[in-house]
C-alpha cells in the first residue's frame, strides 16, 4: 500500500475524530448562553413572520371574495403562512431543546460516534506502521540489501545498522593466551594509521575454538587454535568499520 494515501485517510479520520469528541464535550457542557439568546431571537422573528403571513392572508381573502383578486394570489398567500407556522415551530422547537439540555441519549450516540471514530484512526495508525520498517536502535546504516521495490522474503535481513553506543573490536585470541583472559580484562588496542592507544575491555569470548574441533587435535596442533572474543573499544565510535586493528593482551 502507498504509505502518502494511507497517510491522508489517518489525517482525514484524525479530523473526523476530534469533531465528534468536540460535538461530545459540547453536549456535556450543555447550551451556551448566547446560543439560547440566538434562538429566542429566532422565535420572535419567526412569530413576527407569522404574523404578518396571516394578516396578508386575511386581506388577500376578503379580497378574493369581492372577485377583485385572483386565486392565484390566494394561493400564494395561504402558502406563505403555512410556511411561516412551520418556521415559528421550529424555531421553538429549538429553543426548547436548549433550554431543556442534552438527553442521556444524545450523550450516549455521541460517545458511540467518539468510540468509532477512535477506532478507526487506531486503525489506519496500524495499516502505516505496516509500511514502515523501525530500526531496533539508533545507529549508522551500513548495508542495505534489497532496492526500492524489491519484496524480501520474511525474516530476511534487509540492512545493516552499526551501533554507535556498542563499538566493539572483533578478534582471534591463540590458544596459549586465552587462559588468561576473561570478560572484564583490559586491552590496549593499536588502530593502523592512527597514533594513540586505545583503551579495550574484553565483553566476551566464545568458548568453542576455532577452525578445528578441539578434541580432534594433538597437542601440537592445540597451539595453533585460536578464540573468537569481542573487545568493547568505547572511544573509537567515530571511526569507520572493518578498519584492521591490533590488540596486545596481557602476557603476550
Amino acid at each position: 500500500q502507498d504509505p502518502a494515501r494511507i497517510q491522508a485517510r489517518l489525517d482525514q479520520l484524525v479530523g473526523l475524530r476530534d469533531q465528534a469528541a468536540a460535538r461530545l464535550a459540547e453536549l456535556k457542557r450543555g447550551p451556551r448562553p448566547e446560543l439560547i439568546n440566538e434562538a429566542r431571537a429566532n422565535l420572535e422573528a419567526a412569530a413576527v413572520l407569522r404574523e404578518n403571513a396571516q394578516a396578508n392572508l386575511g386581506r388577500t381573502r376578503e379580497v378574493y371574495e369581492r372577485g377583485l383578486s385572483s386565486a392565484d394570489r390566494l394561493d400564494r398567500a395561504e402558502t406563505d403562512y403555512r410556511q411561516a407556522v412551520a418556521q415559528e415551530k421550529a424555531a421553538a422547537e429549538s429553543l426548547e431543546r436548549l433550554l431543556n439540555g442534552t438527553t442521556v441519549e444524545e450523550l450516549r450516540q455521541a460517545e458511540a460516534a467518539v468510540d468509532a471514530a477512535e477506532a478507526q484512526v487506531e486503525a489506519a495508525e496500524i495499516d502505516l506502521a505496516r509500511t514502515q520498517v523501525i530500526a531496533p536502535g539508533e545507529g549508522v546504516v551500513d548495508k542495505v540489501l534489497f532496492q526500492l521495490g524489491e519484496r524480501p522474503p520474511p525474516g530476511t535481513t534487509i540492512a545493516v545498522l552499526l551501533s554507535a553506543d556498542r563499538t566493539f573490536a572483533r578478534v582471534y585470541v591463540p590458544e596459549h593466551l586465552r587462559a588468561r583472559l576473561q570478560p572484564g580484562t583490559e586491552i590496549d588496542v593499536h588502530i593502523d594509521g592512527i597514533d594513540r592507544v586505545f583503551d579495550g575491555r574484553v565483553r566476551w569470548i566464545s568458548a568453542d575454538a576455532s577452525f578445528t574441533p578441539y578434541f580432534a587435535l594433538t597437542e601440537h596442533d592445540r597451539s595453533r587454535l585460536s578464540y573468537l572474543a569481542e573487545i568493547d573499544v568505547p572511544d573509537a565510535a567515530d571511526l569507520p568499520s572493518g578498519i584492521p586493528l591490533q590488540a596486545d593482551f596481557p602476557g603476550r
